[in-house]
């Protein structure tokens, strides 16, 4: 009765209520590209339905064996037809999206095992940057564009309070995460031509030719051609010190892996775990460079981080594929200090293939 007799306690609900639905208007396909300027977010829209293009092609008895592969932007550009080729009987489904975490492969994972979904091989990617927890600069991009709430309401305890106040923020507000300037929306809507049509068929290319690629193409400005050596030193001291300093291991991390790696167990489905290659100037700040580790200690991120991988691995059986360590992997070719050129995509295949190919024979015996 006395909110009745007092109406005006109504306002503050009702201003959120109007807020929230404006919001999901903004991101109306055709109203979100007047103003936005990312293309990663159609990289996680086409996985739903890439799991539905997945399960029918399992259902298929002339079927290929499948892989499936979790990674983020460092596995992004990979080719079918160049592995239908070379590894006939082989196809890749990639479910690696930029930004990709352990705990977005987790989600997905559950699935697979709800649906009973059983590819030939699961790859799952060890990116060093993601067990850090003190990053300067934040990955978000799974609490924004892939995270469904349900199931950070689930593993909540997995999750620091700044990532559930962004998930709250950036989620439930998107015009929070994408933040509209009035300036680009007139300038869009004057030049239509120019800026808006082609911005609205960069992301249409984009979804077809991830459909087209099982979840692989190329994100156009992601990936350019070989970064100059000095240039690539640039962005190796940069990365590192955004994403690797100070380093704080993340347990919840690695906890979001091993539950993965166990789901997979569960389907009886082999897997393993890939660390993928880094350019070299970046692999030597990595392996060098003292920075704070935590406790009063210092150390280099390779003394904190890699030992703990190995002993993982040693003691559940995991295959881990190291391609910086591994000296049969040669490609140094760079877009910047994290991402291998598309130059070296075939070889970064060829690496896997191989390493499946003995994981089966190694199984088979």
């Amino acid at each position: 009765m006395d909110l009745i007799r007092n109406r005006y306690l109504f306002v503050p609900f009702l201003v959120v209520f109007l807020t929230f639905c404006l919001d999901k208007l903004l991101l109306l396909e055709n109203v979100h590209t007047y103003f936005s300027k990312s293309l990663s977010d159609i990289n996680y829209i086409q996985k739903n339905e890439l799991y539905e293009d997945l399960k029918e092609y399992l259902a298929r008895k002339d079927r290929d064996k499948v892989l499936v592969y979790f990674g983020n932007s460092r596995a992004l550009l990979f080719d079918n037809d160049y592995i239908h080729k070379k590894y006939p009987g082989w196809v890749m489904f990639n479910f690696s999206v930029p930004g990709g975490k352990p705990d977005y492969v987790l989600q997905w994972m559950e699935q697979f095992a709800k649906d009973e979904v059983k590819p030939d091989f699961f790859l799952f990617d060890h990116s060093v940057e993601m067990f850090n927890s003190a990053a300067t600069l934040k990955v978000d991009e799974t609490l924004t564009n892939g995270l469904n709430v349900s199931f950070v309401l689930k593993h909540f305890s997995l999750f620091s309070a700044d990532e559930i106040s962004t998930l709250i923020a950036k989620r439930m507000f998107r015009a929070y995460q994408y933040r509209p300037k009035l300036e680009v929306i007139l300038t869009r809507a004057k030049n239509k031509d120019i800026l808006l049509y082609p911005y609205r068929n960069l992301r249409n290319n984009l979804m077809a030719n991830l459909k087209k690629g099982k979840g692989s193409a190329m994100t156009p400005g992601t990936h350019e051609a070989v970064l100059p050596p000095e240039l690539l030193k640039k962005s190796a001291f940069g990365d590192f010190h955004s994403y690797l300093v100070p380093f704080r291991f993340s347990e919840n991390i690695l906890s979001f892996t091993e539950q993965s790696l166990e789901l997979a167990k569960q389907l009886n489905v082999p897997s393993a775990v890939i660390w993928v290659r880094l350019s070299l100037p970046y692999m030597d700040h990595i392996r060098h460079m003292k920075v704070s580790v935590g406790e009063g200690k210092e150390g280099t991120v390779y003394e904190d981080w890699y030992p703990r991988m190995i002993e993982y691995h040693k003691q559940n059986g995991i295959p881990f594929w190291n391609m910086n360590d591994d000296p049969s992997y040669t490609c140094n070719e760079f877009s910047d200090a994290g991402h291998m050129s598309p130059s070296c995509y075939d070889e970064y295949t060829d690496y896997i293939f191989n390493k499946l190919h003995q994981s089966f024979v190694m199984g088979a015996r």
